[in-house]
């Protein structure tokens, strides 16, 4: 299920909406002036989603996320 929230919603009830995400809703858009602006995904579900679509973006991501190092660079670069 996918729900669409403003900013300022989010702000108000971070708490609130990301429970749901974690809970099942899968996906919470986030709109900024009425118009989508972002996405709020549960990290499982993003990863399930990367690793149909990129096998080494998964294994980045998932270094990344096992050191808590979060460096653009890092998730994004070549595998030695």
């Amino acid at each position: 299920m996918t729900k669409v929230v403003n900013a300022t919603e989010l702000r108000t009830n971070y708490a609130d909406i990301s429970k749901a995400v974690r809970g099942g809703q899968n996906v919470t858009i986030i709109t900024k002036r009425g118009r989508p602006d972002l996405a709020l995904i549960d990290l499982d579900y993003l990863e399930d989603l990367i690793e149909s679509q990129d096998k080494k973006f998964q294994e980045s991501l998932r270094q990344a996320v096992q050191e808590k190092t979060y460096l653009l660079e890092e998730v994004f670069s070549e595998p030695a």
